[in-house]
């Protein structure tokens, strides 16, 4: 017969409800005046061998029985609220202690994440130029710097779409920043539109004031806060930023962006044939530009923000517009008909081709 030292109650949770046997042998000792021979019991029950052997076990780990007259093998049953209180006193007495160990661990990395939290804030507040490496750093300085945010708020966001992770993460701090009456204005790349997410969270922003454009290419990633500091992408990891508060350095960044900003297209979250013709129109121009320029469909496709075989089937549309056979016959066909200077735009700068020109 099992040992009362051996039942515990893990041998309850693995098997965590009271079996038929157990609850039988149970209400069979009530009904008896003095203590039961367990080698009786089975065969009063009807119980085999192995099914006695753990309804015992269960009654034994839950201290339903009497653990001295057990080690007798007899079995006596115990009132239930004293087997509660012999099973579960213990257990939630080192509930408790751990609990008032998690509690004080957390007050002490509580109070440390404040400090470290203040610390980098002053750093990054003190330098000029500040690498910022953590994602979570990154987000702190930007939830930061909208907070104390007064004027405008400028954001660059090149690549397509966006994930709905980033544009949900942004929501809430974007709304308060309109909601307190901020200027807001983003840049995205003509691809963006065909982002469903992007273009719902265009549709919901620009209902609270925010103005958002597209263009085809020629802009960084960046934010400007109130034309004071800036945050643009770290070269070796996305996750990561530079913080900028170097007057010139961010006035020339401010310069940029309103260069890009009178090129852009309005974004307009509903459809309209005619302004996706236009961007259509833009982007063929910029991949135009692209091609004179010699750059691979892939570093083309990552430039505009859009999946190469979209980039190649662009390529191919235009080298079919054009009658080229292979990219040498289409640049040659290019200057033929002074697609490069059309693609290029007054004075350099990137503009859409105009509809006389051979299928474009």
């Amino acid at each position: 017969m099992t040992k009362v030292a051996d039942l515990e109650i893990q041998d309850y949770l693995d098997t965590p409800a009271l079996g038929d046997g157990a609850l039988q042998i149970y209400l069979h000792a009530l009904d008896r005046s003095a203590p039961l021979p367990c080698a009786q019991v089975g065969d009063v029950i009807g119980l085999g061998a192995d099914e006695l052997e753990l309804a015992i076990r269960q009654l034994g780990a839950l201290r339903l029985v009497s653990a001295q007259l057990l080690s007798e093998g007899l079995i006596a049953p115990v009132a239930p609220d004293s087997a509660r209180l012999q099973l579960l006193s213990p257990l939630i007495r080192e509930l408790e202690q751990k609990q008032r160990a998690v509690d004080a661990a957390r007050a002490i990395y509580a109070q440390l994440s404040d400090a470290y939290q203040r610390s980098a804030t002053r750093s990054v507040r003190d330098e000029a130029v500040t690498v910022v490496r953590e994602l979570s750093d990154v987000r702190r300085v930007i939830t930061e710097l909208s907070a104390t945010c007064t004027n405008e708020v400028i954001t660059a966001q090149p690549g397509g779409g966006r994930t709905e992770e980033v544009l949900r993460e942004s929501l809430q701090r974007t709304q308060d920043l309109l909601g307190r009456g901020v200027r807001m204005r983003t840049l995205y790349q003509h691809t963006a539109r065909y982002s469903p997410p992007t273009t719902a969270y265009v549709a919901l922003v620009t209902e609270h004031g925010a103005e958002v454009r597209t263009l085809g290419d020629g802009f960084m990633r960046m934010l400007l806060f109130d034309q004071e500091v800036a945050l643009i992408e770290l070269r070796e990891t996305a996750a990561g930023a530079v913080l900028v508060r170097e007057p010139s350095i961010v006035h020339f960044m401010y310069e940029s962006f309103e260069r890009a900003w009178s090129q852009a297209s309005d974004f307009d979250a509903d459809y309209h044939p005619e302004s996706v013709r236009q961007t259509t129109d833009d982007t063929k121009a910029t991949i135009i530009k692209l091609l004179i320029d010699g750059v691979e469909d892939k570093v083309v496709a990552r430039r505009l923000g859009m999946s190469l075989r979209t980039c190649q089937r662009h390529v191919s549309e235009i080298l079919r517009d054009i009658g080229a056979r292979n990219r040498l016959q289409a640049g040659y066909l290019i200057h033929r008909y002074g697609l490069d200077r059309v693609a290029a735009g007054p004075e350099g700068t990137e503009g859409a081709v105009e509809g006389g020109q051979p299928g474009i």
